[in-house]
């Protein structure tokens, strides 16, 4: 285990964690331009992404469990395929409340566990 580098020891966490808060913030910058990123006030801005940190963890962590069945390729592919389903969901689930971000994060992550699932019983 010592001869893994550090992105291979510790690098999925810190992905696990801020794929949705980034994502977020890439699609603010795209659809208003550099005039997102100068907030009125960071830290409330700061402080309604903090709600989105957890919230990707579901996604992340069914992509994994598919990395270690050894379909390498396909949770990539499905991680960044239910990613880019999750960013404008959650975006739009924000109007709602804290707890609509979570739900729909769950809900678009269950094609991963499902298909974990499946797997793993397959064999």
């Amino acid at each position: 285990m010592e001869e893994r580098g550090w992105m291979a020891r510790r690098g999925f966490w810190p992905l696990a964690l801020l794929w949705l808060p980034a994502g977020t913030v890439a699609q603010a910058v795209v659809r208003f331009g550099p005039s997102a990123v100068g907030f009125a006030d960071a830290g409330e801005a700061l402080g309604s992404l903090a709600v989105a940190v957890p919230c990707g963890l579901p996604l992340a962590l069914g992509c994994r469990r598919l990395w270690r069945l050894g379909y390498r390729r396909g949770a990539w592919v499905t991680g960044i395929g239910l990613g880019a389903a999750t960013i404008p969901a959650t975006v739009f689930a924000g109007l709602l409340g804290p707890a609509a971000i979570a739900a729909w994060a769950v809900l678009l992550s269950l094609p991963v566990w499902i298909a974990w699932l499946w797997l793993a019983r397959r064999g």
